[in-house]
Order: structure tokens, then sequence, then C-alpha cells
């Protein structure tokens, strides 16, 4: 009998960003590539590529042989197939990255498809017509303009006679994002009043715009250079202030964990050691809040260990591994045993020692182990905890002495972009009946995960090749969350989401 997934996933989910850091380091050190100098070159060059993805994922990607997607092969050819019908109208760089990124597209998930990695010698496209925008709800709105005649609040209708929505699945949703996840609305919807240099999407010419109770006025768009000084209005369109990681109180009794990464660098690190001592110190005030607030917001995911640690830290050790048990308690997880795939989880061995992860040592080495034999053996996968070496690796010391209860109101806000490990966390923290979500509805996983990246022959991009899958995973294959306390307002600081909790304790 197959030993199911349990405890051990805070281990799995957390060595997710380690599982990108060999191949991360290998392309710094490829030599720059020569870029063509005809507009056949970069045409040749994007089908080749294109071409070498659809090779390298077919041979390492799980959903090759995954039972539960009999699908993927199809979907995996119609990708190529999407890209290569754009191949002949590349001419320069843009184009090029455009395919990659239709290929990628095509997939429908994060965790796999191809990026372009241009060199600086390419210079970034970012135009707009003098204003930005944000998708909230079901409309796309004005957030921050320099163009006369447009200001902030104005809800834009349509754009060269097409309504605003046939636009962005027509012209973004083409090349990034998923259109069924409204999560996704919210994250790239944005980007219809972006030129990024993308041939395949030209530059829109005028749009319908309109103020609440007002008609309707035409807008000419006026492409233009975005200059440095929007920036800092675009990253509050998207996901207002970003907070520190750290324990706050907004009020006297409303505290405040931010949690803006969940792939934290050593600054980072040390903030999160210094929040969880504060956790701890702080307990007894905790006990007593009128509410506590998990934020998200410009999270993009990581690995689980730091949320499951918070979680810890709140609800206690006992009750949050119970709960978790219980809630994955017939969950496996597959390792697809390519050559590639195993090479590349036994060299995590030699990561985790020099990063000083020595826990998780036993456990990365029953892993390559049993891919390595699953390898030998013409099985496609490893399947975690089928033997008992794998079981002793995984195995967790007893939990602490048991928490008193929290019974404070936990709101946990979460951004349209919440994927990965923030969706990972969000699957804890709902665990508990005294947490409410709130902001927009989040984005959505496959259960492919624990990515590595391959470079393209070019050394233009990458391929991204997720390692595993989980099997009988509760939160299905594109489910998201949907918020109970949804926050549609163009302003998402701090303090209107604190206006927002503190309106609906009144309530």
């Amino acid at each position: 009998m197959r030993r199911a997934i349990k405890t051990r996933v805070s281990r799995l989910t957390a060595v997710a960003l380690l599982c990108a850091l060999p191949s991360v380091l290998l392309a710094s050190e490829q030599q720059a590539p020569v870029l063509p100098a005809t507009a056949q070159g970069w045409a040749e060059l994007a089908r080749q590529d294109i071409e070498a993805a659809y090779q390298i994922t077919a041979e390492n990607h799980p959903g090759m042989a995954d039972k539960q997607n009999p699908g993927f092969q199809q979907q995996l050819l119609q990708a190529k197939t999407n890209a290569l019908l754009l191949v002949t109208q590349v001419t320069d760089a843009y184009g090029y990255e455009a395919v990659i990124e239709r290929f990628s597209t095509s997939l429908q998930d994060g965790h796999a498809g191809a990026y372009a990695q241009l060199p600086d010698s390419v210079p970034a496209i970012r135009r707009w017509p003098g204003f930005n925008t944000v998708w909230r709800g079901d409309a796309l709105w004005v957030y921050y303009s320099e163009q006369a005649g447009v200001t902030a609040g104005m809800q834009v209708l349509s754009c060269d006679g097409k309504a605003v929505e046939s636009l962005i699945k027509d012209r973004v949703f083409a090349f990034a994002g998923q259109a069924n996840q409204p999560g996704h609305w919210w994250s790239f919807g944005s980007r219809l009043m972006l030129d990024d240099g993308n041939p395949f999407n030209p530059p829109l010419k005028q749009c319908q715009l309109v103020k609440p109770g007002a008609e309707a006025v035409a807008v000419t768009l006026n492409w233009q250079p975005r200059p440095e000084s929007a920036m800092q209005h675009v990253k509050a369109a998207y996901n207002g202030d970003k907070l520190p990681v750290g324990l706050s109180w907004q009020q006297k009794d409303i505290a405040w964990i931010a949690m803006p990464t969940f792939s934290p660098e050593a600054d980072d690190i040390k903030l999160y050691e210094s929040l969880f001592s504060s956790l701890e110190q702080q307990r007894p005030r905790l006990l007593e809040a009128k509410a506590i607030v998990l934020d998200l917001r410009h999270n993009q995911g990581g690995s689980s260990y730091w949320s499951v640690q918070v979680a810890n830290a709140l609800w206690g050790e006992k009750r949050v591994e119970s709960l978790r048990n219980a809630l994955f308690s017939n969950t496996e997880v597959w390792w697809f045993a390519s050559p590639g795939n195993t090479a590349y989880v036994k060299s995590l061995y030699d990561v985790l020692k020099t990063q000083g992860q020595t826990d998780m040592l036993p456990w990365i080495q029953a892993v390559g182990s049993g891919m390595q034999k699953s390898l030998d053996s013409g099985k496609a996968f490893y399947v975690e905890g089928d033997d008992s070496e794998a079981d002793a690796a995984s195995a967790q010391p007893e939990a602490t002495q048991e928490l008193q209860p929290l019974q404070a109101p936990v709101y946990v806000i979460m951004p349209g972009q919440c994927a990965s490990a923030c969706l990972d966390a969000v699957d804890v923290f709902t665990l508990f009946e005294n947490t409410k979500l709130a902001g927009a509805t989040s984005s959505a996983d496959s259960t492919y995960m624990d990515v590595r990246f391959q470079i393209l022959p070019s050394g233009l991009g990458q391929v991204i090749i997720p390692n595993k899958v989980y099997v009988n995973r509760p939160r299905a294959n594109g489910q998201y969350y949907t918020p109970a306390l949804a926050h549609n307002e163009l302003d998402w600081s701090t303090q209107a989401l604190l206006e927002k909790v503190l309106s609906d304790l009144k309530d």
C-alpha cells in the first residue's frame, strides 16, 4: 500500500525554488548568444527553438505518461502548432519572443512552457497611451493618467470597434495567462494598454471610455515610451503598496502579517525569522486581537515552508499537522523519471548541502535514488513513499506542545496572481473556520510541480519543466479560490484594505 503525502507536502513544496537554482546558474554561465542579422534568421531561430521546446517537454514532462491527463500529448502538439503558425511572420527579436510566448501560453500552465531571455542589446519596448489600466471585477478601469481627457476611474468600454473583453482574449490571452481564470483577468487585463513590441498585436488606435453617470467619449491613443516616473503607479495599480515581511499593528487591535514573497532572499529570510519570533512573543496580544490579517499581496509563490510556519505559530503545530494530514490523506507524489529529471533531482543533494538544508538531505537522496531505480527498470514514475527508505527519510519530528486556540477572525488577502506556493498557503489557512478570504479571485495551478529549466539551443530562452505530478490532490487541476470579501476598488493600498476589513467586522 502506498504511503500518502501527509506532512511531507511541506517538504516537497519547500524545494520548489531550490529545484530551479542549478539551471538558472547554468544560464548565467553561457556565452552571449549570437543574434541573427536578418529577418529570415530570426524566423529560423524561432522555428528551431519551438521544435526544441516541444522535444524537451515531450521527453521530460510528467503529462506525457499521466493517465489522469490523457489529452496532454495532443495539447503539447497543439502548442507547437500554434507557435509555428506564426514563425513565417517573425522578422526580429520581438517576433521571436512572441512566438515563444505563444507556445508557452498554449500549454495553459504556469509550471510548463518556455520563456525568452533577450540580451540587453535588444531594448525592451514599453509604450503606453499616457495612462494605465487595471481589471477589477468585470471591467477595465483607468488607474492613473497623464493623458488629457482621461482620468482615473474611467471605464474602458471598447477599442477599434471591439469590446474590451474580446480584445483581451484575442490580444492578451493569446500570449499570456488563461482566459478561463478570473485571477488572470485581474493580473493580465492591464496589458491591453501596453505595447511591448509584439508584432502580432499592432497598437490600438482609438478607445471608448466613460465616467460613471456620463456619456462615453472617444479617445485617440497616442503611444509613447512609458516614463520611469509612471512605474510607481503601475506597481501601485497591481498590488498596492508593498510591506516588508513582518508583523505590524495597523491599529492597536488589528494585527497585520505581511508575506509578499515565499521566495525569500537572504534579507527576507532574516525578516521571516524575526516574524516567527514576533508571533511567538506577541501571542498573548494576538489572542486578544480584534482581527488578524494575512497579507499575500505581491506574492508570486515559491516555498510553502514559510506559510506553514506562520500557520503553526497562529493555530498550533499539532492542529495544523492534523488537519493537513486529513486533507492530504489520499494524495500521492509521482516523480517523472526521465534521464534529465532524474539527474537533476540527484544533483539537488549537493545544492541543499551547500545551502545548509541538511534536514532535507535524506529525503532528496531517497527521491533521487527512487527515480534512478524507476529509470533503470523502465518505469515512467517513481511514486514517493513506495519504499521504506523514502518513508524513513520523510519522518517528521514530534510536534511541540499545543498552543491555546486562536479565536480571532483571520482575513487572508489574496491578489489575483496568487498561485503555486501562494495557493498552498491558502489551502492551509482555510483549514480553520475563523479564516475569511478577501481581495481578488486567485489564480490556479495544474497538478504539475517542482520545476527545473533547460536552455534553448539559441541561448535566448529556457524551457520550464515540472518534475512531478500530484495524484489525488484535494485542490483540483485549475481550481481557484474566490474571496468572500471581494475588493474590486482601484485602491489596493494597505489603508484601503484595512478599511475593508474594519467595515466587515462591523457587519
